[in-house]
């Protein structure tokens, strides 16, 4: 009878250590299954998004650049279309993502209190509610926005476009027994030409010049100087760029938002992505072209995580005969990158890249312990506390 209870005492016992047992089972393994009381977790990733802001400046020729020179004394004005582009900002935004290399199954003999958040990241075990998630939820696009406007260049003539030409003719007529020739004049009105029209619009400009000498030369009509003379002379000022244009040229803006999305993989050293490409034309295309460009985002782990790893990886070889592990967790890793093109580097940061660290697992022992408590960084995947209460 005492062996018989001092047996019942022992299986009472382990029952109680082995109430907790919970086994953790990476999804990648072909002979897992569903068992009762399962649940599935994800541990986070980052996926960058990398937002370009992309700036084509053409210059377009103005109409009367031939006569540039001629009238205004004006030389080397453009005569041809041209262009250039240039990156005006570079913004990298961290998308939380739950990672597919990265997900695993609890197997428990009752039910495991496994918290996550929205997109099934663990946050917790056995503590209560999750919190609000911080990190942005951006679907995976493309955007392009563009201000350009359609350059419209008027003669900005300060007179008729018609002129009157006139044609003299002569008809003989007999006045007194004598022939005589007698003009007759016929006017025609005609639209100017190219150059007229150049000449009024550079007279015009020369006029729109000696208006402001007399105004900041204070040449006014009367002793009292008018009280907007600033507003005045900057409107003339806007007036003669205005006709300029029609000589010198104009130049366009167009400005466009381009967005990329790239996950760093786990075993990433050093790495160089072309995002797009820039032809010679200025133009940005997604394929690599004969006359193209690339726009690098160039990647490099500092594998602040690597001593850590070589560590438990010692660990863990004393304990190949381990079977069961507890829930996994990261320590995540900072990986330098920047985005450079044509030999210049446009932007230069450090980020931190969950899937780039060390990834390990709690000893499954633990969680014997019913009162046991794991918090999780949901961002990350690494260790908040552990805490029995």
């Amino acid at each position: 009878m005492k062996r018989f209870s001092m047996t019942v005492v022992f299986l009472l016992v382990a029952m109680l250590y082995c109430a907790g047992q919970i086994q953790v089972f990476p999804l990648t393994e072909q002979n897992v299954r569903i068992k009762k009381n399962s649940c599935v977790y994800y541990l986070p990733q980052t996926t960058l998004e990398v937002k370009l802001k992309i700036t084509k400046e053409t210059l377009i020729p103005g109409p009367y650049y031939k006569y540039a020179e001629k009238y205004l004394s004006i030389k080397n004005v453009a005569s041809a279309v041209s262009s250039d582009i240039s990156i005006d900002d570079v913004r990298i935004n961290k998308i939380l993502q739950p990672d597919p290399n990265a997900c695993f199954m609890v197997v428990s003999d009752h039910e495991a209190n496994i918290i996550y958040n929205s997109k099934g990241i663990i946050v917790g075990y056995n503590c209560g509610q999750p919190s609000e998630i911080s990190s942005s939820d951006t679907e995976s696009h493309f955007t392009k926005e563009s201000n350009l406007k359609v350059p419209a260049f008027t003669d900005y003539g300060v007179k008729r476009n018609f002129i009157g030409n006139t044609d003299t003719t002569y008809k003989v007529v007999e006045i007194d027994s004598v022939f005589q020739k007698i003009p007759i004049y016929n006017t025609v009105i005609v639209s100017k030409d190219e150059e007229m029209k150049a000449e009024e619009a550079a007279n015009y400009i020369i006029k729109i010049r000696k208006r402001m000498f007399k105004i900041l030369t204070a040449q006014f009509d009367s002793d009292t100087p008018p009280a907007d003379i600033e507003v005045m002379v900057s409107e003339l000022k806007n007036m003669e760029a205005r006709y300029l244009e029609l000589f010198v040229g104009k130049i366009t803006k167009q400005t466009e938002e381009y967005v990329f999305y790239y996950t760093p993989q786990s075993d990433l050293v050093e790495e160089k992505v072309p995002l797009c490409y820039i032809t010679s034309d200025d133009e940005v295309v997604s394929q690599k072209t004969e006359s193209s460009e690339p726009v690098y985002i160039v990647l490099k782990n500092t594998n602040a995580t690597k001593e850590i790893s070589d560590f438990y990886g010692r660990q863990y070889d004393l304990k190949k005969k381990e079977k069961n592990v507890g829930l996994y967790y990261r320590i995540p890793s900072e990986v330098m990158l920047s985005v450079d093109f044509d030999d210049f580097t446009y932007y230069r940061g450090i980020v931190t890249v969950p899937q780039c660290g060390y990834m390990g697992h709690l000893p499954a022992e633990i969680f014997k312990n019913k009162n046991l408590k794991v918090e999780f960084n949901e961002n990350s995947g690494s260790i908040k506390a552990v805490y029995t209460k």
